[in-house]
């Protein structure tokens, strides 16, 4: 696995403001380049419950470095219990965004996973 191989983390959240304040720390601390938010849907099963509830949705763009801190910080602000934090690889990254991607995490000037 090459080191600078980019991800897309997805997290949900209950609310906008909570979304808001754990995306500006996962960018100051250079965990994710970017985020975008949407309002989503869920419906699930949570103590024997069936919870429907709208949500925020993250999509976060990193690298596969990242990943534990990223994990770990979104487990220490969360408020859920257990909180969706979900990766998934980047097959296909355009070189350009991926230079701009890895300066903003403190990566510029190292090999390039494209």
């Amino acid at each position: 696995m090459n080191i600078h191989q980019p991800i897309i983390v997805m997290v949900s959240f209950p609310d906008r403001e909570t979304a808001l304040e754990i995306a500006k720390q996962l960018i100051s601390k250079q965990l994710i380049a970017c985020a975008q938010f949407s309002v989503v849907e869920s419906l699930y099963r949570w103590q024997n419950q069936l919870e429907n509830n709208q949500e925020i949705m993250m999509h976060a763009k990193s690298i596969q470095t990242r990943w534990s801190a990223i994990q770990n910080c979104v487990n220490e602000l969360h408020p859920y219990e257990v909180p969706e934090i979900i990766a998934i690889p980047i097959l296909e990254i355009d070189s350009a965004y991926l230079h701009w991607m890895l300066e903003e995490l403190g990566q510029s000037g190292q090999q390039l996973y494209v």
